[in-house]
């Protein structure tokens, strides 16, 4: 009599991955996750953040942006600010928030406005990358956010160069340089530069060199240099709205698999079952 070697079906691991499914499909789908890095540091004096800020504020009440905003596949995007100076300062100012029509664009720049300046130390940006990688969620390896998208973006501003992101040594720059390398490889997509201030093109080519990289949607990272601090309104509504086309474009290049995975393992499941 041949032998019946069955092997038996693990039921917790197939319900802890549908779980899993479940969660990530619970999830908002967006065309693009954004976590704006924003200088506080203490070279920004008092009268240069109240324009920063208004600029901010400004730019998400933008038209034009929220146009933007509109073209892609959801017509939506999660947004959240960060507030970052020395290395170990950095503060959510705003957290995500899904912008999808005007009422929620304004309810965000409201948010904006309502924050309260955190810190005023040194500058290390390569300590707020890491910190804002952090907290897109299941994409770079972090807790859920509560959105799901194709598309995650860091956009840093920022007076100056890095001169706090450690291992202390004579080459910061190579610090922030290994922040964005690994913010990359865990996941983000782009991180774009709004360096303000640019004098002589200098800030803007330390952000090319040091900053910026990856690429959403087939658009490679960029910088949209401010002239100084009044200027950061018109400079931040032409670089959202690249950022969030590329976003769109990232939403429509492939179909989002979280449903389909979902789909596909509930019929397997049933399969086993009858099987058993």
């Amino acid at each position: 009599m041949k032998a019946n070697h069955k092997h038996p079906i693990n039921y917790g691991l197939v319900l802890f991955t549908l779980s899993g499914l479940a969660s990530e499909a619970l999830s908002v789908e967006v065309d693009t996750e954004l976590i704006l890095l924003v200088d506080v540091s203490g070279s920004v004096d008092s009268t240069e953040y109240a324009d920063m800020m208004n600029g901010y504020q400004r730019a998400f009440r933008n038209s034009s942006v929220l146009d933007a905003i509109r073209g892609g596949k959801n017509g939506s995007i999660a947004a959240s600010v960060v507030f970052w100076s020395t290395n170990d300062q950095q503060q959510i100012g705003v957290d995500w928030t899904l912008i999808n029509d005007a009422a929620s664009a304004n309810s965000f720049a409201d948010s904006l406005s309502e924050t309260t300046r955190p810190f005023s130390g040194l500058t290390a940006i390569g300590s707020g990358i890491s910190f804002g990688t952090s907290l897109f969620g299941s994409e770079t390896g972090g807790e859920d956010n509560g959105f799901q998208s194709l598309a995650q973006i860091i956009d840093v501003s920022g007076d100056g160069r890095d001169n706090n992101t450690p291992p202390d040594g004579a080459d910061r720059a190579a610090n922030v340089r290994d922040a964005r390398d690994a913010a990359l490889q865990a996941g983000v997509d782009m991180i774009n530069g709004l360096p303000i201030g640019n004098a002589g093109g200098a800030l803007d080519q330390y952000y090319i060199d040091n900053v910026i990289g990856g690429s959403a949607g087939g658009v490679q990272a960029f910088t949209e240099a401010a002239t100084d601090f009044t200027d950061v309104e018109n400079t931040l509504v032409r670089k959202l709205q690249r950022e969030v086309a590329a976003g769109a474009i990232a939403s429509t290049a492939v179909p989002e698999p979280s449903t389909a995975l979902l789909l596909a393992g509930s019929s397997l499941l049933i399969l086993l079952r009858r099987k058993r």
